[in-house]
């Protein structure tokens, strides 16, 4: 079972002055198959996904076994 957990880092400024945040969840615990589209396609049916990676060795490319799921809307994390 993958274990999430919620970041919610504090409000940023752009150079427009608007502020925005946003929602980091942690996904633990992956079976080392799970793809990147997996993820967005499982979690973008709880809000609006705005990225998703799947953390992977640098050098085999191989699963690290966790990842990162990032919402715009902290509601939807």
């Amino acid at each position: 079972m993958a274990q999430v957990q919620v970041q919610v880092p504090p409000q940023a400024v752009n150079a427009g002055g608007n502020q925005f945040v946003t929602t980091s969840l942690y996904v633990g615990d992956l079976e080392l198959n799970v793809t990147d589209s997996q993820l967005y396609d499982l979690f973008n049916q709880l809000g609006q996904v705005v990225s998703v990676r799947v953390c992977r060795d640098l050098t085999t490319r191989r699963s690290l076994g966790y990842g990162y799921v990032n919402y715009t809307n902290p509601q939807d994390g």
